[in-house]
C-alpha cells in the first residue's frame, strides 16, 4: 500500500545519467541496460531507504523521501554513488555521472503534475519519462559550497580518467569559462593545477605503499611520457619519482629498526 507523503517531507533527488556505452549495442540492447541500470541503482542507493526509483531520458532518477532535516545527505550516500558508478562501468559497459541534488521541501515542489509526488509509486518504474519534475528540483539554486562540493567528488571519482574541464562543466551545468573563474574563486586553484596535484597524490601514495613500477603508476594516473611526468612530480614534490620511493622507503625502514 502507497504511503501519503507529508508537505513537510523533505526530498533528495539523485541523478543517474549515462555518458558513455562502451561497447556498440542496438537500441534493444541499450534499452535493456539502461533497465538494468535502473534496477541497480534501486538497490545499491534507493534501498532499504524510502524513496522511488525511474528511469528518465539516457539514465534514472532516483529520490529518497522521508529525510527529517533539509541539511542531512544520509549516510553513505556518496559511498553508494561510487559504488554504482563502479558497477555500471565494470558490468553495464556505461561510464556514468551521478548528480546529487539539494533537498528540497514537499511543499515547494510544482503542482502541475501531483501524481508523481504525491505518493511513493512502485519501486521501479519501467515507463521511459523526461521527469520534468526532477529537472526542476535540481534547478533550485543550489548553494556555492554544495555545487563546488559535487565538484570535488566529481574531479576524484574521475581522476584516473581523461578529465577534462568540458566534462566538468556539462556535469554541473556550467559554461566551461565560467566554472573555471568559478573553481579558482572558491579554491585559490585553477581547475588544470588542482587535478595535477591530486594526480601527484595518488602517485607519492602509490609509490610509497606499493612495489608497482613507475611506468605503471605513471599510466595509471593519465600520463604517458616519462620524463613529462619525472618533470611534473618533481615540481610538486622537490624529489624524482625513484627519490620519493627511495626516500619514504629510508624512512619506513627507520622506522621499523626504532621499533
Amino acid at each position: 500500500m502507497n504511503t501519503p507523503l507529508s508537505v513537510d517531507t523533505w526530498v533528495l533527488p539523485i541523478q543517474i545519467s549515462v555518458r558513455r556505452w562502451n561497447i556498440p549495442l542496438t537500441d534493444r540492447e541499450r534499452n535493456l541496460l539502461e533497465y538494468a541500470l535502473c534496477n541497480v541503482s534501486d538497490e545499491m542507493i534507493r534501498h532499504p531507504l524510502s524513496g522511488v526509483t525511474m528511469r528518465i531520458r539516457h539514465g534514472t532518477a532516483v529520490l529518497l523521501f522521508d529525510l527529517p532535516t533539509q541539511t542531512q545527505l544520509l549516510s553513505g550516500i556518496e559511498q553508494r554513488c561510487r559504488e554504482l558508478r563502479k558497477f555500471a562501468k565494470t558490468f553495464l559497459y556505461a561510464d556514468v555521472d551521478i548528480g546529487i541534488g539539494n533537498t528540497v521541501p514537499m511543499r515547494e515542489l510544482p503542482q502541475e503534475k501531483p501524481q508523481e509526488v504525491s505518493t511513493i509509486p512502485p519501486a521501479i518504474e519501467s515507463q521511459s519519462t523526461d521527469f520534468d519534475l526532477f529537472l526542476r528540483m535540481r534547478q533550485a539554486n543550489p548553494s556555492e559550497d554544495s555545487v563546488l562540493h559535487q565538484i570535488l567528488n566529481y574531479i576524484e571519482d574521475h581522476l584516473l580518467e581523461d578529465l577534462t574541464r568540458e566534462d566538468i562543466a556539462q556535469f554541473v551545468h556550467f559554461h566551461p569559462a565560467y566554472l573555471s573563474r568559478f573553481f579558482r574563486k572558491k579554491t585559490g586553484w585553477s581547475l588544470s593545477e588542482y587535478i595535477v596535484q591530486k594526480r601527484i597524490e595518488s602517485a607519492k601514495e602509490m609509490l610509497s605503499q606499493s612495489e608497482l613500477k613507475i611506468g605503471y603508476i605513471m599510466n595509471h594516473l593519465g600520463y604517458y611520457n616519462l620524463s613529462h611526468f619525472t618533470r611534473t612530480f618533481k615540481k610538486k614534490t622537490g624529489y624524482t619519482p625513484q627519490q620519493y620511493r627511495k626516500k619514504t622507503s629510508h624512512h619506513k625502514l627507520a622506522i621499523v629498526r626504532g621499533k
